[in-house]
């Protein structure tokens, strides 16, 4: 039997470029992921329920100019190529999304796999106010005067300008999931897009993993029920149940990012311990004779929530949990090296 493959990825989360050990640091208090008292590179992860290894990947290859969005990371994971040395950080106008479509179309992660699965729940509008998405075309459209005359974030009216905003970044947070590269290299390789009416079935999740957030908004203003809550454990055990049907499975969670830009040293750690809870259980779940799992990042700012208001050029941390983990970490120095590592695994027995 071939190995099953999980790639989770976590939006923000970098290497702490002045130590994860050090009291000040978001991960000061992480229970295995960045472990204290152990040196080398990569990093042997031996306190979890399953052994690991933490390696740092080079997300900017070593430009400067510019800066580095999510865009970028994923579409190099997914086509297989270095998107930052054909397209550059971003500057200027913008990203030049045209080209992320042509790599993935040159080759798509999703294609390699006869059962794969994205496990993310689309959102269910088309904020057209935010620019496009790849599900444009699947889901209502709604205008900002619509979106303003009848949705409440915590019982408030949202407002979108002005000097008060209320709402607005975290409804980004929400949709974002609709412009994903990773959405749409899923849409072409014919890989079924998940509703939150899947999500309430226990069959997908949400980028927020726990629904807190919609749950913030009264959802009926997009004609749907509020989601059913969820602990990282519950998260954990709907994505390794999708993942026993599959040889491929993929899961990002949003969070992170939100947290990243409100500057709160303490919220960044709480949101880390979410993402430690989640992956413990995800790995308690497994057979680890079976499943390989890995962890990344696009691009760093949690570490750095209380000092840098945009993503900083620092290296993510990227796990594998699997067989001869810190050989096979020291292969993901670039986000490319993830899809040659998965795409290999796909080929491979289990246990090998």
């Amino acid at each position: 039997m071939k190995s099953r493959v999980m790639l989770i990825a976590l939006d923000s989360v970098g290497i702490d470029p002045s130590g994860h050990e050090r009291p000040e640091s978001v991960y000061a208090e992480s229970r295995f992921l960045f472990p204290r008292g152990r040196t080398g590179d990569p990093l042997p992860i031996t306190d979890g329920p399953v052994p690991g290894a933490l390696v740092e990947t080079d997300v900017i290859g070593g430009h400067e100019r510019g800066a580095i969005e999510c865009a970028i990371t994923y579409t190099s994971i997914f086509s297989g190529q270095s998107a930052v040395a054909r397209h550059g950080l971003m500057r200027g106008l913008g990203l030049n999304e045209h080209m992320f479509r042509e790599l993935v179309a040159e080759d798509n992660l999703f294609r390699h796999f006869d059962r794969p699965c994205l496990v993310n729940a689309i959102f269910p509008a088309h904020l057209s106010f935010l620019g496009s998405s790849y599900v444009e075309d699947l889901v209502p459209r709604y205008d900002r005067k619509t979106v303003e005359a009848k949705l409440r974030f915590r019982g408030r009216p949202v407002v979108f300008k002005g000097d008060v905003t209320n709402g607005f970044a975290e409804l980004f947070t929400l949709a974002e999931i609709n412009q994903n590269i990773f959405v749409h290299a899923g849409r072409q390789a014919d890989v079924r897009l998940r509703t939150w009416d899947d999500v309430r079935r226990g069959e997908a999740l949400t980028s927020s993993m726990t629904h807190e957030l919609e749950n913030d908004f009264n959802c009926d203003a997009f004609g749907e029920e509020p989601l059913p809550r969820r602990t990282p454990q519950e998260a954990a055990a709907i994505l390794v149940a999708l993942s026993r049907a599959r040889d491929f499975t993929f899961y990002k969670y949003q969070i992170p990012d939100l947290v990243s830009h409100t500057g709160k040293v303490e919220l960044a750690r709480a949101v880390f311990d979410v993402v430690e809870q989640f992956v413990e259980a995800v790995l308690r779940e497994i057979d680890p004779a079976e499943t390989i799992v890995v962890i990344t990042s696009d691009h760093g700012h949690l570490e750095q929530v209380g000092t840098s208001h945009a993503h900083p050029k620092t290296k993510v941390p990227t796990w594998y949990f699997g067989p001869d983990a810190e050989r096979t970490a020291n292969r993901l120095r670039r986000p490319e090296a993830i899809f040659h590592l998965l795409t290999s695994a796909a080929l491979a027995p289990a246990g090998q």
